[in-house]
C-alpha cells in the first residue's frame, strides 16, 4: 500500500509543480546544490550563493581581493550558470562582501546562509525518494527537500 501512496506522489508532484509556477524557481535555485561542481574547488572555496531575485544571483565574496578577481570572471560564470539551467536564465550577478567587511559599494540584502545538510541526512531522504519511479519528480523532490533545508534566513 506504501508503494501505491508513493507512485501517486510522484505523480502529483511535477503537476503541483507546474500549477504552483514553481519549475522556474526551482530550475534557478538548482544552481545552489551543484554549486562547487559548476564553479570549481577554489570559487567554491571563496565565493557562495545567497539567494536569487528578479533572476539576479547574489553572491557573497569572502574578500576584497576575491570581490575584484570575480568582478573579472563575472561573464564567464554567468555564461556557465546559464548553461546549468534548463527552464531560466540568470540576468546578472550581484556580489557582496560577508557583514563587517567594507565594500565601495552600499548593497542591502536579506541575510541569508547556504549550510549544507548532513550527509546522513541527504542519504536518508535520498532512500525515502527512490520509491518515487519518474526520475524527473524524484529530482525535483530531492532539490527542492535540499534547498528547503540548506538556505538559512541569518538571526540578527
Amino acid at each position: 500500500m506504501k508503494k501505491k501512496k508513493a507512485r501517486s506522489l510522484a505523480g502529483l508532484l511535477p503537476e503541483l509543480v507546474r500549477e504552483q509556477g514553481w519549475e522556474k524557481q526551482l530550475d534557478l535555485y538548482s544552481i545552489f546544490p551543484r554549486w562547487r561542481e559548476l564553479v570549481g574547488q577554489e570559487i567554491y572555496t571563496y565565493v557562495r550563493p545567497l539567494k536569487i531575485v528578479r533572476n539576479v544571483l547574489w553572491i557573497e565574496v569572502e574578500n576584497s581581493s576575491w570581490l575584484q578577481q570575480m568582478q573579472f570572471e563575472k561573464m564567464q560564470l554567468l555564461d556557465v550558470l546559464n548553461q546549468a539551467l534548463r527552464l531560466n536564465r540568470l540576468d546578472d550577478i550581484k556580489m557582496v562582501l560577508p557583514v563587517g567587511e567594507k565594500s565601495d559599494e552600499k548593497t542591502s540584502i536579506q541575510s541569508v546562509t547556504f549550510v549544507k545538510p548532513d550527509k546522513e541526512e541527504v542519504a536518508a531522504f535520498e532512500r525515502q525518494v527512490s520509491i518515487i519511479a519518474d526520475e524527473k519528480c524524484r529530482d525535483a523532490l530531492m532539490q527542492f527537500w535540499y534547498l528547503s533545508r540548506a538556505c538559512r534566513i541569518k538571526e540578527k
